[in-house]
């Protein structure tokens, strides 16, 4: 009798051990259709290689994920974990109410030096990180091999260099009647983000190295824009149009994303190119990129943070972001998934196209991690309208835009 008894406390102590080492963490993303599918494919098999672990993945819409989270703030009524896109990262780490993440980076086996530079900068604030990147996209050149036929250049051969972008785009102009090359030209923060790859590519800064004042109205940033409005109003090889030229065989050339890699293939009706967006003589490459962070909020006590960590570490390894890649089509934030072998071969095999987007990741250039930079960008474009619609020389067009973007970095 005593021996039952004391073996009935010993059950009722281990099975209470494990209800209070089992661990339950929310986790809000906006990942939906097949990369959300692949997400929960991977939570399963992580709960399943740790038991007690269960993860609630919460799908979001991505146009209310910040609004959601910043409530979430507000109310601490936060989850255990979340993913942000890179250019919110600024208002959340700036909140005060994400977990640094130095002390798990300290202790795990993870490689910081690994990563590409450019995904890292938007994790830091006051010197402690806060998020990692899991996902990334980037800019790159696209062209139409049947419009290079017709005008009698090599298709297999795309310009390298601004003054051979200018010339394959006149040419196309003349033997085909077709639009050298698209530009987006609708303002907002699609003209920003194409426009910042002329200028990076040129020599330009966005903004100065400490993020506190313009540097875009230099005479590299001058140099950028007059290349641009050049091609729409000297040498009329360019529109001013609703974008979608490219899509439909009216433009030969046209800047656009490692996503399309998978969607161009399935909507054009001729061969496709892809390649990394050429810069001028003396410049330097350059590329825009996009992508996820993920972080954990600091009203998880200390286990619940460690479980959330050890989540973030496995899903950050490079076997995991292999599959994860291959699965979604997002580009590496790692050297060693960009160099995977397995990896390296799914994409000559199945998305050729998106070779050179993940060999552009190595000088991807981060937006600036400013918290307003949402309104710095409205404002860079609509002076980047008005200097391509000839209203404003490039020069007087960037000043102006230095001179309404200074005060939101004071």
């Amino acid at each position: 009798m005593k021996a039952s008894w004391l073996k009935a406390i010993v059950i009722t102590t281990v099975v209470l051990l494990g209800l209070s080492m089992a661990q339950k963490l929310t986790f809000w993303h906006y990942w939906d259709g097949a990369n959300g599918q692949v997400l929960q494919g991977l939570i399963e098999r992580y709960q399943k290689e740790h038991p007690g672990v269960t993860i609630e993945a919460v799908f979001v819409p991505g146009g209310e994920l910040l609004t959601k989270l910043q409530t979430a703030i507000t109310a601490k009524q936060t989850p255990i974990m979340a993913i942000s896109d890179l250019v919110a990262m600024p208002l959340l780490t700036q909140s005060g109410s994400l977990a640094p993440l130095d002390d798990f980076i300290r202790q795990s086996n993870l490689n910081l030096a690994d990563y590409f530079p450019g995904p890292l900068v938007y994790g830091m604030y006051q010197g402690k990180r806060y998020s990692l990147p899991v996902s990334a996209s980037d800019l790159g050149l696209f062209w139409n091999k049947n419009l290079f036929r017709q005008a009698g250049l090599d298709p297999n051969r795309p310009p390298r260099n601004w003054d051979e972008l200018l010339r394959y785009a006149k040419q196309i102009k003349e033997k085909t009647g077709k639009w050298g090359i698209e530009l987006f030209t609708q303002g907002g923060e699609g003209t920003t983000w194409q426009t910042q790859v002329y200028f990076w590519g040129a020599g330009a800064e966005f903004l100065n190295a400490n993020n506190t004042a313009p540097a875009f109205n230099s005479p590299q940033g001058v140099r950028a824009l007059q290349f641009l409005v050049d091609l729409a109003q000297k040498d009329k090889v360019a529109p001013i149009a609703p974008w979608g030229l490219f899509g439909r065989g009216e433009a030969a050339m046209v800047m656009d994303g490692s996503w399309m890699t998978q969607f161009f293939p399935q909507q054009v009706n001729f061969e496709l190119g892809s390649a990394p967006f050429p810069y001028p003589a003396g410049g330097r490459p350059a590329t825009n990129m996009g992508g996820e962070q993920i972080f954990i909020f600091q009203n998880a006590d200390a286990a619940t943070a460690k479980a959330a960590w050890d989540f973030i570490n496995w899903f950050s390894s490079t076997p995991v972001q292999v599959e994860w890649d291959r699965g979604t089509g997002f580009l590496p934030v790692r050297r060693s998934v960009a160099n995977d072998p397995a990896y390296r071969a799914w994409v000559s095999n199945a998305r050729p196209l998106m070779r050179p987007f993940v060999d552009s990741m190595a000088f991807a250039r981060p937006r600036p991690p400013v918290a307003r930079y949402p309104q710095i960008s409205d404002i860079f474009a609509k002076y980047v309208q008005e200097a391509l619609l000839g209203r404003l020389s490039p020069k007087d067009a960037l000043e102006r835009a230095a001179q309404e973007v200074a005060p939101l970095l004071r």
